[in-house]
């Protein structure tokens, strides 16, 4: 399965699923394509003001960027479904996700570089595709 499957796996069918097990290139995999999203969002929210506003002395302006907001406001529950299923899937509780508030949160970032746990654990068996 590819990266941008991954992400619309997360998107339409795991949105809120906060049981089980991810994997690090399902993590992975939404993480990078949101990026990429919001960039392309951003992209376009800079030229909508561009053209609205113009390059001289026009209004500013900062309705272009509203996409780019509600993209980032649609992926916060599937972004924190995804995290509690990576740490179900190595080993941590999910109630860590609650971290993902506070300034610490970057660390999350890490949890995506630890590989899964071996064997099925309490949340469940090991994602397919992992190798020890």
């Amino acid at each position: 399965m590819g990266l941008w499957a991954y992400f619309r796996r997360a998107l339409v069918y795991d949105y809120r699923n906060f049981t089980g097990r991810a994997r690090r290139k399902e993590f992975w995999g939404f993480y990078i394509c949101s990026i990429v999203v919001l960039v392309a969002l951003s992209g376009f929210g800079i030229l909508l003001n561009l053209a609205i506003g113009g390059f001289g002395d026009g209004p500013r302006t900062s309705i272009g960027y509203l996409p780019a907001l509600f993209f980032v406001l649609a992926m916060m529950l599937p972004l924190i479904a995804l995290i509690v299923r990576r740490l179900h899937d190595i080993g941590l509780t999910g109630w860590l996700a609650l971290l993902c508030f506070t300034p610490a949160g970057v660390t999350f970032l890490i949890l995506g570089l630890v590989p899964s746990q071996f064997g099925e654990n309490r949340w469940g068996a090991m994602p397919a595709g992992v190798t020890a």
